[in-house]
């Protein structure tokens, strides 16, 4: 695997739900409950709607490709969009492409230091989270059963060791444009952004592509969330 088989993160977008660093089209931030009309600072939880959560690479081995089919990540915000922090990562019932099992682990959560940022484009999102990078806490393993190659277990671990943070677009509920037009809520999406490799197994990929779409409520409540100026 050059890049991890895609596994398609419900948020390590929510992985991750929470980094940043602002760029010159981003302007300040509120987060609103959407049923209240009120701030709100709390914890977020992202599910993936819309398909499955990917990740996707090549190495030795050839091209890789996890799906799963279940992905949840938690994290926690402050009103202004500061104070970010992914508090849990739950990706399950992932198969890879060699006829095996992917078991996907973040490892030594929390990962602090994300920022939701506000930044409309036309036809497209209202903004973005961020995790900034490079960012030494980001581990992520994924044990993967590979029978078609006879290989009984591979461990590779991913984080974040270049300058590119990772991006995730957000859109506001009534966002025509969202992934997912029919779902009432938030929504995410990561779209082939790279996790690198940490070691130095060539059988796993130097970097993975991670896809998915993710539906943004506020925890416990179920609230829509929605961002603006």
């Amino acid at each position: 695997m050059r890049k991890l088989g895609r596994i398609a993160l419900p948020v390590l977008g929510t992985s991750a739900l929470l980094f940043s660093t602002a760029t010159a089209a981003m302007a300040a931030v509120t987060i609103y409950d959407d049923n209240t009309g009120t701030a709100y600072s709390g914890n977020v939880r992202a599910n993936n709607i819309g398909g499955n959560v990917t990740l996707s690479g090549s190495s030795s081995l050839g091209f890789m490709l996890t799906t799963c089919t279940n992905g949840q990540l938690d994290a926690s915000v402050l009103s202004n969009g500061t104070g970010g922090s992914l508090t849990g990562v739950s990706l399950t019932s992932c198969t890879n492409n060699m006829g095996g099992t992917t078991t996907v682990t973040a490892l030594g959560l929390p990962y602090s230091g994300a920022t939701v940022n506000y930044g409309p484009v036309a036809g497209g999102r209202d903004g973005t989270i961020n995790i900034a990078a490079p960012n030494p806490a980001v581990n992520v393993k994924a044990v993967l059963t590979l029978p078609s190659v006879g290989i009984p277990s591979l461990t590779c671990n991913y984080g974040l060791t270049t300058a590119t943070p990772l991006t995730i677009s957000l859109y506001n509920p009534a966002n025509a444009n969202k992934p997912v037009p029919a779902n009432p809520n938030s929504q995410g999406t990561l779209t082939g952004q790279s996790l690198q490799r940490l070691g130095t197994d060539a059988r796993c990929p130097a970097s993975v592509a991670a896809n998915g779409k993710f539906q943004i409520t506020a925890q416990p409540s179920g609230h829509r969330l929605r961002i603006g100026p």
